[in-house]
């Protein structure tokens, strides 16, 4: 929603860019006042310089732009596919993550309950003019399911530093490419995108990218990547509460399935 709001006035790439400069001073701001620094090692920068292309430039990119083709309902779906790519690939490169019956069973059942509340109906603009739009948020879903495992398989060092070096890293990169390809200082902002984009940086690169890296090192990819199934729940309850959107029996049975799917997946036997 944020991301549809802030695109009157601001182009894919310099959104990507002015979000991951906002997200890095807020963690910045935070990680000094722990008392902490960004390490000088080369080392650390080429992985955040990777980190940042995973995880933020090149997937932020892309679904900016796709969602200029694609309804977000579509978009909701197509970024659903995340969970099922990373259990996949944490199965081959993260020890103590294999796949099971009962991990394919509970993300596949999470999915479906995804495609039920958000409607089968956006799966009928799947294809045709918008293809190559579609295919962008798809390939976004696999770089965020490539960076989760690769977060994973990082030496130790403070999830706090680590989503700073990122954005860091990732603002860095973006911006020449922002300055050339959209020229941003000959844009006509608004109050309404410029109030989305402070929101997108401060919180969903910021402090979300913190976040990211704390339930990465503690929980695991697979843990994080099927949590992604509760944003169309949150979605879902917003809409009925403050936008007064209708409530069928359909979307209580969805819920349902994608509740279940993530309890399913995460139990552990003892």
């Amino acid at each position: 929603m944020l991301i549809a709001l802030a695109l009157p006035s601001f182009p894919p790439l310099t959104l990507v860019a002015v979000r991951l400069s906002l997200g890095a001073l807020t963690l910045y701001i935070i990680m000094r006042a722990a008392g902490l620094r960004l390490p000088s090692n080369k080392g650390w920068w080429q992985r955040f310089a990777s980190l940042a292309l995973l995880g933020n430039v090149v997937p932020f990119s892309l679904i900016s732009w796709g969602e200029l083709y694609v309804s977000s309902s579509l978009a909701g779906i197509l970024m659903a596919l995340m969970p099922i790519n990373v259990m996949i690939l944490a199965h081959f490169f993260i020890a103590n993550e294999p796949m099971s019956v009962r991990k394919a069973t509970g993300f596949i059942l999470g999915f479906l309950g995804v495609l039920l509340l958000i409607g089968s109906e956006a799966l009928s603009n799947l294809g045709g003019d918008a293809f190559w739009a579609q295919l962008a948020i798809v390939t976004a879903t696999i770089c965020y399911s490539v960076n989760s495992i690769y977060t994973k398989r990082l030496p130790k060092l403070s999830v706090l530093v680590a989503g700073t070096g990122t954005l860091v890293a990732g603002s860095m990169m973006l911006w020449p490419v922002a300055l050339m390809v959209d020229r941003p200082w000959t844009l006509e902002i608004n109050w309404l995108p410029l109030v989305a984009m402070v929101i997108l940086g401060v919180f969903s690169s910021g402090l979300a990218n913190w976040v990211y890296f704390t339930i990465v090192q503690r929980q695991g990819p697979s843990f994080l990547s099927i949590i992604n199934y509760i944003i169309p729940v949150i979605a879902f309850a917003a809409g009925v509460t403050f936008l007064g959107e209708a409530v069928t029996a359909d979307r209580y049975v969805a819920l349902a399935m994608i509740l279940l799917g993530i309890a399913i997946s995460q139990r552990r036997l003892v």
